[in-house]
């Protein structure tokens, strides 16, 4: 493995991907950048913006991407902007250089970065960083569904978020057979922290440091918001199976049922019986209506999507608004 050999943090939102950047970031030699949305918001509609190796090209996907809101930890985007003008002439290489430039701020050799939805873009990072290590974090669908469900961004519905665990880890596990893949359970992480991230460490050829696991004089690279400050604190296993305090028995029954067969596949035990069909019909009654009271307010958004791709803070401005849990309409600051 070379020295700069980079990691990504991939897996469904609530995995455990924000804590396992903050401990890797704690490492001297590692600098995990924010979540970046490369994919969905550049690679995604790279038809659209044509090739980079056209400075018009490039100029325009930069000022788009930079104009996003969602790169708070973007510090000096001026800068930024320039070192993409002259690096950033592929895709691979605009996305290489958006991540390294934020390493080198933190004078740090080894690069990743941290996108839970780039579990979708796996097979990607794997094609173009062979000597890389895709990390996906696993945690159990039926917690990953209960910390959705208090999360001011999330769906209310159960079936909705357990889909969305779905689709964001079976694209990640496709990637099992290369070499790149390191899968690394949530359980396992707050368990047996010291074991686990010696292993994680021993994998990406890194010295294990047992300050990794202290947060005590390691600020933030990251400013957190509010959902994410637990990640901040001493590991703890607080949170596990939490869902069997948190969920009603008819939304375990529905969670497992939406994911199916790959409960089991992922290492998981049912805990219900096969649901009703009048069990079944709630949960997908109940998805349709949230869907749609969620897609409302950004029905603007998705226009922009579909009929002006290349529009990116217009679509997010939009994309950002839904109709939060207390029922008013509301920024989220995702």
């Amino acid at each position: 493995m070379t020295p700069e050999a980079p990691i990504f943090i991939v897996g469904a939102s609530r995995s455990g991907t924000t804590l396992l950047r903050n401990i890797l970031n704690r490492h001297p030699r590692i600098a995990i950048c924010g979540e970046t949305h490369f994919q969905h918001y550049v690679y995604a509609r790279r038809r659209a913006f044509g090739d980079l190796s056209d400075p018009r090209n490039r100029r325009r996907v930069i000022d788009e991407y930079l104009a996003l809101r969602r790169l708070r930890f973007v510090t000096d985007r001026a800068a930024l902007a320039e070192t993409l003008m002259r690096e950033g002439t592929g895709y691979r290489e605009l996305f290489t250089s958006f991540v390294k430039y934020h390493t080198a701020l933190r004078g740090k050799p080894r690069w990743g970065e941290k996108t839970p939805q780039h579990a979708r873009f796996s097979e990607t990072l794997c094609e173009w960083y062979p000597g890389g290590t895709l990390i996906h974090m696993i945690r159990d669908p039926r917690d990953v569904v209960a910390s959705l469900q208090r999360m001011p961004w999330a769906a209310d519905s159960v079936v909705e978020n357990a889909w969305r665990w779905l689709a964001d880890n079976l694209p990640a596990r496709r990637c099992s057979h290369r070499p790149q893949y390191l899968p690394v359970r949530y359980e396992t992480l707050v368990t047996q922290p010291e074991q686990e991230v010696a292993r994680i460490c021993q994998r990406l050829g890194e010295e294990y440091l047992p300050s990794l696991l202290d947060p005590e004089g390691h600020a933030p690279v990251i400013p957190p918001v509010p959902w994410t400050k637990n990640a901040l604190e001493p590991i703890t296993t607080e949170r596990l199976g939490r869902w069997r305090q948190d969920l009603s028995a008819a939304q375990v029954s529905q969670i497992e049922w939406a994911v199916g067969p790959h409960l089991e596949a992922f290492g998981y035990q049912r805990a219900m019986g096969p649901p009703s069909r009048l069990t079944i019909a709630r949960g997908l009654a109940f998805a349709a209506f949230d869907t749609a009271r969620t897609r409302i307010p950004q029905l603007p958004g998705i226009w922009y999507h579909l009929a002006r791709p290349t529009r990116l803070a217009k679509e997010e401005s939009w994309m950002r608004r839904r109709v939060v849990k207390s029922g008013q309409l509301a920024d989220t600051g995702r």
